[in-house]
């Protein structure tokens, strides 16, 4: 387990055993944004607008203490984030993305995934051969073909919450993502307003939607010229016509998605007869059964209750939990 901390130190700990002892440290120049592994390395997106690239020694052991620095830009402006794309990473900064090989550790292809300079990539999340793109303050997501790099589709979520909760739930703030993960052929969608939308992603090049559903009319991109699919291609195509919306949801914006497998109660780690627990791997084959789907904010509301603005709001962090069913 590796985190990064915001005076720019990296603690490695171990996944097995004695969690709490940390095995390794390493102090960076700045924060550190996000962390991503692949084909045996760790990256690390530094608030300088630099990559530390992490590698195993001749003995497997991590060497923290020669790593190697990919710099995408002046320091001014920071990667905020990195997602792991079959073989490669996707590197968020400002408006482009970076491709970077982990093993050449070179930049293979960058692209501008919004027109205006100043906007920032907010979240990546990834599946298949399609790469969905949120921007800060922004309430459209953009689709990307994870090899040819193309402009796909664009889906703009704000018609749809606005029409499923009306004006008078938003109040005076505007629809923008704050959240995005994808899990169980869903793709989950936080606001900044509280709001989640889970929206089931479909391999159909073409959507059918119904122009009288609001954000059922998708712009879907191609250039038939440099495209090729292959059979065995999944680009993950989506359809708020399709959306889900939760009534349960935060009073101040979803900060982050994450899922893990399970059936809720005790888990795999959780053991009552030693302080430092091992997780069991025996048991491999049992695949599970469902898959928990978190969001975390601050605040919980119920957008079928009518707001009593005379009552104190619950600020406090919360879990809102959901349990899918795999089959």
């Amino acid at each position: 387990m590796w985190l990064g901390a915001q005076n720019g130190c990296i603690f490695v700990h171990s996944a097995v055993s004695h969690w709490k002892r940390c095995l390794h440290s390493i102090k960076l120049k700045d924060s550190v944004l996000s962390i991503v592994h692949v084909r045996g390395r760790v990256l690390c997106a530094v608030a300088d607008c630099t990559v530390a690239i992490f590698r195993r020694d001749s003995d497997g052991q991590w060497d923290l203490g020669r790593y190697h620095i990919v710099d995408l830009g002046p320091p001014q402006h920071s990667i905020r984030c990195l997602i792991a794309v079959h073989n490669k990473v996707w590197c968020g900064y400002k408006n482009r993305i970076h491709v970077l090989d982990p093993a050449s550790m070179q930049v293979q292809k960058s692209l501008d995934v919004h027109p205006r300079k100043e906007s920032h990539i907010r979240q990546m999340a990834w599946v298949g051969d399609g790469v969905w793109v949120s921007i800060r303050l922004d309430s459209t997501l953009r689709l990307y073909h994870a090899h040819t790099y193309q402009h796909l589709q664009d889906v703009d979520i704000e018609p749809y919450v606005s029409k499923m909760l009306g004006a008078g739930k938003l109040g005076f703030s505007f629809v923008r993502i704050t959240a995005l993960l994808i899990s169980c052929s869903r793709l989950w969608i936080g606001t900044g307003n509280g709001v989640i939308i889970s929206v089931p992603l479909s391999e159909a090049g073409v959507i059918n939607a119904n122009n009288r559903v609001p954000g059922g009319v998708v712009r879907v991109f191609a250039d038939p010229t440099s495209s090729h699919l292959t059979p065995a291609t999944f680009i993950p195509y989506c359809s708020m016509q399709h959306a889900q919306l939760s009534f349960h949801g935060h009073r101040d914006a979803v900060k982050f998605f994450v899922a893990v497998p399970g059936s809720g109660g005790m888990s795999a780690a959780t053991t009552v007869h030693s302080a430092s627990p091992t997780i069991d791997n025996n048991n491999e084959n049992d695949k599970p059964k469902s898959m928990l789907v978190m969001s975390g904010g601050e605040g919980y509301i119920d957008f079928r209750v009518v707001d009593d603005n005379e009552e104190p709001k619950d600020g406090a962090s919360h879990l809102i939990i959901w349990q899918l069913l795999l089959r």
